[in-house]
């Protein structure tokens, strides 16, 4: 089914969220983001709502909404929640059919990620890498646990260099390998190491 045009103006914020094209601290009006989308103000009025409702954006009284900028303290409370939740979460996925079932979809969006990195497209690696991690979560069907890592995600902000995204890029083919091994141990470990990005790659401040 075709996404709505609120949702693909979601998708299109949510972007500019996590790469710090929206900077944190400035406001912004319905009506120029909706001249800059080409839509009308409705949708990306939603939008807005949606973000605000998740406590991404703040509304400002007659002036738009300005995006929420996080402490250092809010950054270790996220990775402490995603390791809280993804690490077990990918050793109970560990060896079992569902996974198996949905082997080859996930070597190919790794690749995806890889390609995106390597081509230093930062729009395609943030799309392929949520695809990916809350793709893995919903094998285990728990639609209220991929809420959730879906909301600690979006409230990050992704400030790396190329190399750094190419590293952190070549680290999901061994959390898939420790998947497809059936071990948990491994699946553990891959994943306690990748999401130790977040409080550096995933920063909340912009480099200076």
């Amino acid at each position: 089914m075709r996404p709505s045009l609120r949702d693909q103006t979601l998708r299109v914020l949510r972007q500019r969220l996590v790469t710090g094209a929206l900077v944190p601290g400035r406001i912004y009006s319905v009506t120029a983001l909706a001249a800059e989308l080409g839509v009308s103000n409705s949708p990306v009025r939603e939008a807005m709502l949606e973000l605000q409702n998740q406590g991404l954006v703040e509304a400002v009284r007659n002036r738009g909404f300005c995006v929420v900028q996080l402490s250092r303290r809010e950054r270790e409370d996220i990775l402490q929640v995603r390791m809280m939740l993804e690490v077990p979460a990918m050793a109970q996925l560990a060896g079992r059919q569902e996974y198996w079932r949905a082997d080859a979809e996930f070597t190919r969006i790794s690749d995806e990620i890889i390609q995106a990195a390597e081509a230093n497209d930062l729009l395609a690696f943030l799309d392929a890498d949520r695809r990916f991690h809350l793709g893995l979560l919903r094998l285990l069907g728990n639609e209220a646990l991929v809420d959730v890592v879906a909301l600690m995600r979006d409230r990050t902000r992704l400030f790396a260099d190329h190399a750094t995204i190419l590293r952190s890029a070549e680290e999901h083919p061994g959390i898939l390998e420790a998947l497809r091994r059936a071990d948990p141990v491994a699946a553990s470990q891959r994943m306690t190491e990748h999401l130790h990005h977040v409080m550096d790659d995933w920063s909340g401040d912009p480099p200076q």
